[in-house]
């Protein structure tokens, strides 16, 4: 994927509805291809709804999206080897270590990189050795951006990924995202207003 040629994300027209509430009503959005896309609404503007349909999570009513060139729904289990997911309230497995689950997620994604792996540890000052069940809200969230921040992925997908997270923390975050950039990754931020 080159980023003259390829968008990272084409959405276009997108309906969702749950009942009789429209959570999507049209929507229009294209990420280009290594570019961090700011995606800002308050809560309850269809957000995390246009995330699920993007990860294939969720099917829309009506409408098309693509993520890397490829349908969500049908190629689904191509696309989560290519897309990295950190959501606003991150659930682990309780008995396994924080560094266990980066692990996992590192396979499930086709590999991680080691020193860079270490290196997030050691920025966000993560005791990998601790069982999923002791962290907090801020050290889970800090062990899925480590898993996806260390993982050679073209698209990261952040849904309100510093809630829980220190001012401190928030810095190294910001920073991270800057670096993904400069390495020609997409990345799309979620935040409410």
């Amino acid at each position: 994927m080159t980023k003259a040629t390829t968008k990272a994300i084409t959405v276009s027209g997108l309906h969702k509805s749950f009942g009789g509430t429209h959570a999507l009503d049209g929507l229009d959005l294209d990420v280009e291809a290594g570019e961090v896309h700011g995606f800002l609404g308050p809560n309850g503007s269809g957000k995390s709804t246009t995330i699920r349909v993007l990860l294939g999570l969720l099917r829309g009513d009506a409408g098309a999206a693509q993520v890397l060139g490829r349908d969500p729904w049908a190629d689904a289990v191509e696309l989560h080897r290519r897309v990295a997911y950190v959501p606003g309230d991150v659930t682990l497995w309780r008995n396994l270590s924080g560094g266990e689950v980066i692990d996992l997620y590192g396979r499930l994604r086709g590999g991680l990189d080691r020193a860079r792996r270490a290196e997030l540890i050691e920025r966000f000052e993560l005791d990998p050795t601790k069982k999923g069940r002791t962290y907090s809200k801020g050290n889970r969230q800090k062990v899925a951006l480590v898993a996806a921040f260390a993982s050679d992925v073209d698209l990261q997908i952040l849904d309100e990924p510093t809630s829980g997270l220190d001012p401190l923390m928030e810095e190294v975050f910001q920073r991270c995202v800057e670096e993904e950039r400069d390495r020609g990754r997409t990345v799309l931020l979620s935040s409410h207003i």
